[in-house]
C-alpha cells in the first residue's frame, strides 16, 4: 500500500467518524476498516510428503492467441465446478430432512464425477495439469489493440497496406492490434506499468470524490497536495506508455496473450521418475 492509500484510508475514517457521530456523545467509536481474505496458500501436490521438495517444470505452451485464451476459459471453468461443489457440499450439511440429504448427495457425487472427467481430460490436453495441483501460466508474448469504430475499420482495410490478422473481433467489438510485447520479462514489466496506470486513475478519482466531503482545511490540504501528486505521476506513466507504445492509453484496450508456458508443480519423487524415464539405458 502506498503513501496515498494511506491517506484515503484514514480520511475515510476520520469521515466516517464525523458523520456517525451521535449528537449526545462527544467521542464517536470507530470501527475497524474490512480486512481483505489472506490468499489462499499454494499446497503441495496431492500425496506429495509435507517435507518433500517441490519444482516447477514447464508441460505446455501456448503458440497463439487463441490458445492462450482457451487454457485460460478451460481453467475458469473447472474452477467454477470446484466453487460449486463447495456451495453445494455447504447445502448438504444444511439439509433438515433425509430426502433433501439425499438429493444433495447424489448431486454432489453426479458434478463431482464431472468435474474428475474434465479434470482428466485437462491433464491429457496439457500435459499433466491438474486444477487440484498449483501451477503458472506465464505469458511470453503478449498483443495490445485499442477498439476501433466500423468507419475506421472501413478506412483501416481500404489502405494499402492493410493485413486482415492486425484485428481482432471480440464479441460485435473489433480491435487494431498496435504493438506486440515479446519476452516474459517484458511481458510482467508491461503489465506492471499497466497496474500503476490503473491504480493512479482510481486512486485519483477517489481523492477527487472525497474533497468535497471534508471539512477541515487541513484535511482538504492534504487531499489538493495529494491530487496534484497523483496527477502529476499519473501524467509520467501516461507519458512513458505514448512514448514505448507509440500511442496514447486508453482503458479501453485489450493486452492478450499470444504466447505463454505452462508449468506444473511436481514432486522430488515425480522428478525422479521424469529423469529415469528420460535416461537412456546403458548398454
Amino acid at each position: 500500500m502506498n503513501k496515498f492509500s494511506f491517506l484515503l484510508a484514514a480520511l475515510c475514517v476520520s469521515l466516517n467518524a464525523q458523520e456517525n457521530k451521535a449528537p449526545e456523545s462527544k467521542s464517536a467509536e470507530i470501527k475497524p476498516a474490512a480486512i481483505a481474505a489472506p490468499a489462499a496458500e499454494a499446497k503441495p501436490a496431492a500425496g506429495a510428503k509435507a517435507d518433500q521438495k517441490t519444482y516447477l517444470v514447464e508441460v505446455w505452451s501456448g503458440k497463439s492467441i487463441n490458445d492462450c485464451l482457451q487454457f485460460q476459459q478451460n481453467v475458469r471453468v473447472l474452477s467454477q465446478q470446484v466453487e460449486e461443489l463447495k456451495r453445494l457440499q455447504v447445502f448438504l450439511e444444511n439439509a433438515l430432512t433425509t430426502p433433501e440429504r439425499e438429493a444433495r448427495g447424489h448431486d454432489i457425487a453426479a458434478k463431482t464425477a464431472k468435474l474428475k472427467g474434465d479434470n482428466e481430460s485437462m491433464t491429457k490436453l496439457y500435459n499433466g495439469f491438474s486444477i487440484e495441483r498449483p501451477y503458472q501460466f506465464l505469458p511470453t508474448k503478449a498483443i495490445i489493440a485499442t477498439p476501433i469504430s466500423n468507419e475506421d475499420f472501413t478506412k483501416l482495410s481500404a489502405t494499402k497496406d492493410f493485413k486482415q490478422d492486425t484485428l481482432i473481433s471480440m464479441g460485435e467489438k473489433k480491435f487494431h492490434i498496435r504493438n506486440t510485447i515479446a519476452g516474459q520479462v517484458e511481458v510482467e514489466t508491461f503489465g506492471q506499468s499497466l497496474s500503476r496506470i490503473t491504480e493512479g486513475k482510481k486512486q485519483l478519482q477517489q481523492l477527487v470524490d472525497l474533497q468535497p466531503k471534508l471539512t477541515k482545511d487541513d484535511e482538504k490540504k492534504k487531499v489538493e497536495k495529494a491530487i496534484k501528486e497523483v496527477q502529476d505521476e499519473l501524467n509520467r506513466l501516461l507519458e512513458e506508455f505514448k512514448k514505448a507504445q507509440g500511442f496514447d492509453f486508453t482503458a479501453d484496450a485489450l493486452t492478450l496473450p499470444s504466447e505463454g508456458k505452462l508449468n506444473v508443480q511436481i514432486t522430488e519423487d515425480e522428478k525422479k521418475a521424469i529423469e529415469a524415464r528420460n535416461t537412456p539405458e546403458k548398454k
